[in-house]
């Protein structure tokens, strides 16, 4: 699934921002500076992949000037939030630029996975602002062996610069002031990267593992559930996740979370003794080890107790522990 860009949030930000106390539909006195994020948003696009010139930057900056004090000068909360995330992304244009954003999705997987012996002695994915702060300004040469390995030389450039990777640092390392429900703040959309880090080092580990025959003690197993926790507990901390992308993750891992236990063992074992009708009547003529979407989701609802039974007296009373969480998980990621 393809990830919003910052510039994304750039161009909508005014019409998705939360506001808590005036609906956003309303008029409002900012309303005539959107032309100027209109303007704005497209020279940003076109740059996302790559350094803006000179000239086009003092443009970008120029613009920007306008659009902060246009939107400065709003009287209704909803221009102010607005306000406060233009001036965010204004003051970082160029961490907008140049593929930045997926070098530091990069950057941060390597440090995860302890990829370059350097980042073992830094604190760069530290939930300790000021710890993360140390770890970015002593850890500078860790941080550009990385990512000149990981990243594009036009990239390297962008933060090459002391202005743009002290501005990094400080987007990195400072939660910003204002509103606090405002999460379109560029501090929130770069600390979001992280999660997308793990988030993708989840899709890479799945394509590692041999579903077919994977067994619950697998160690790709083992780390791929460990990828799962972890980004959870990111996104947990992550305000720029909306309440769909939050079920959409925990049905995700709720499924995978099956492989590692004693349901997912006595299913195996249930497709190689294959119970019969003969010893549990109640299956009639239904295919209990069959793993088609329709024999799975007529098992774990018109035979849901059936299913119980068969699974309790083949395997132990373990293998039914939670029994009806797993079927609605089961249920929910087939679609019954």
């Amino acid at each position: 699934m393809l990830k919003p860009t910052l510039t994304f949030y750039l161009t909508l930000l005014y019409t998705l921002s939360p506001v808590s106390s005036q609906n956003s539909t309303e008029p409002c006195d900012s309303d005539k500076c959107l032309l100027m994020v209109a303007e704005l948003g497209p020279i940003i696009s076109k740059h996302e992949h790559v350094k803006p010139k000179a000239e086009t930057l003092k443009k970008m900056n120029d613009l920007c000037t306008d659009i902060k004090t246009c939107f400065k000068a709003a009287t209704c909360k909803k221009g102010a939030h607005t306000y406060e995330s233009m001036r965010d992304a204004c003051d970082g244009l160029e961490l907008m630029t140049g593929n930045v954003q997926p070098c530091m999705t990069k950057f941060y997987l390597a440090v995860y996975n302890e990829k370059y012996n350097c980042t073992g002695e830094r604190d760069y994915l530290t939930d300790d602002l000021p710890a993360r702060r140390v770890s970015y300004t002593s850890g500078r040469f860790c941080f550009f062996q990385v990512i000149g390995k990981e990243c594009s030389e036009e990239t390297v450039a962008i933060l090459s610069s002391n202005f743009n990777y002290d501005n990094l640092i400080n987007v990195l390392t400072t939660v910003p002031g204002g509103f606090q429900d405002n999460c379109n703040r560029l501090h929130h959309a770069f600390n979001k990267l992280q999660c997308e880090a793990l988030e993708s080092g989840i899709v890479a580990k799945e394509r590692e593992i041999n579903w077919v025959d994977v067994q619950s003690n697998d160690t790709n197993l083992v780390e791929f559930l460990q990828l799962f926790e972890d980004a959870e507990k990111c996104i947990s901390k992550s305000c720029s996740y909306n309440d769909l992308e939050r079920l959409i993750f925990q049905s995700k891992k709720d499924w995978f979370e099956l492989y590692s236990t004693e349901f997912f063992i006595c299913k195996r074992k249930m497709m190689l003794d294959k119970p019969t009708a003969k010893k549990f009547p109640c299956i009639g003529d239904h295919n209990i080890a069959g793993s088609k979407k329709e024999e799975t989701c007529e098992r774990h609802t018109k035979l849901k107790e059936c299913t119980r039974t068969v699974m309790e007296a083949s395997c132990g009373k373990k293998a039914v522990e939670n029994y009806e969480k797993t079927a609605e998980t089961i249920k929910k990621h087939f679609g019954c």
